[in-house]
């Protein structure tokens, strides 16, 4: 698992918050940056999660007694010395709870790109296993000769594959989209996209 070798703490590349992430042919998109995926030396994953400190509001008993306090002390200034415990016991009380803080766990998580030229970046997402799949992806396409068109969604956490696979020696150019007219000759396999007119064989 990617998980088992996240580091601590990554601080020399840069952060980048980007919307999509897009693979077209051979070239990796984000932003308005365009990286040729033969360059790119390796991908990773780090975990870049941090503890948030927040200061709790104070309890809604706490200004009934601020005003208990303020009413013992001046029962002690005219001689019911007694009560300087009470005083004494609500004051500590306040400061302690004026001083409590809640700390919560954001989590955040990178992808590493190391080019050649020596360029690193982070693309971060609060989603682990999101960006496992953006990564397991782009190392299916740093191995593969086949043209890709894939779109990774960092806001939606989701994947868009318009890819088409090629299997085989077709001897002829290949056409995604519509195709409109007259077809001559044999097809085979899938075809996808809208054809229009007449199919001849």
């Amino acid at each position: 698992m990617l998980s088992k070798n996240l580091p601590d703490n990554v601080s020399e590349p840069t952060e980048i918050q980007t919307s999509f992430l897009k693979i077209r042919g051979k070239t990796l998109i984000f932003g308005n940056v365009v990286y040729k995926i033969d360059n790119i030396a390796s991908i990773g994953l780090v975990d870049l999660s941090w503890t948030a400190t927040y200061k709790q509001p104070m309890h809604k008993n706490s200004i009934v007694l601020f005003i208990i306090m303020i009413i013992a002390l001046a029962t002690v200034l005219y001689g019911f010395s007694s009560n300087i415990i009470v005083v004494i016991a609500i004051g500590a009380w306040l400061i302690y709870d004026s001083n409590k803080t809640i700390n919560k766990k954001i989590k955040k998580y990178g992808m590493t790109i190391y080019t050649n030229n020596g360029l690193k970046k982070i693309l971060v997402s609060r989603d682990k296993e999101f960006l496992e799949k953006v990564i397991w992806t782009l190392s299916d396409v740093m191995n593969s000769n086949e043209p890709k068109d894939i779109t990774f969604n960092f806001e939606t956490l989701d994947m868009s594959d318009k890819s088409i696979e090629i299997q085989g020696d077709i001897g002829a150019p290949v056409v995604s989209g519509n195709v409109k007219g007259n077809i001559s000759g044999n097809v085979e396999g899938n075809v996808s996209g809208n054809v229009e007119g007449n199919v001849v064989n």
